[in-house]
């Protein structure tokens, strides 16, 4: 299970930082935007995890 979690922040935090340099490459403001709050999400996400997978390795 903690492995499956451990994937799981990987691949929200390779697609936070994907979307990260997409807003970098942004053309306009708008797409910018847009990839910087999505960033943010999939980070949150990974950080979710994280508390998840420190809750169950102190439990």
């Amino acid at each position: 299970m903690e492995t499956e979690l451990q994937t799981k922040v990987e691949k929200y935090e390779a697609r936070a930082s994907r979307c990260e340099e997409h807003a970098r490459e942004a053309r306009d403001k708008a797409e910018q935007s847009f990839y910087e709050v999505l960033a943010a999400y999939y980070a949150s996400l990974a950080t979710d995890f994280r508390k998840v997978i420190d809750k169950r390795t102190v439990a």
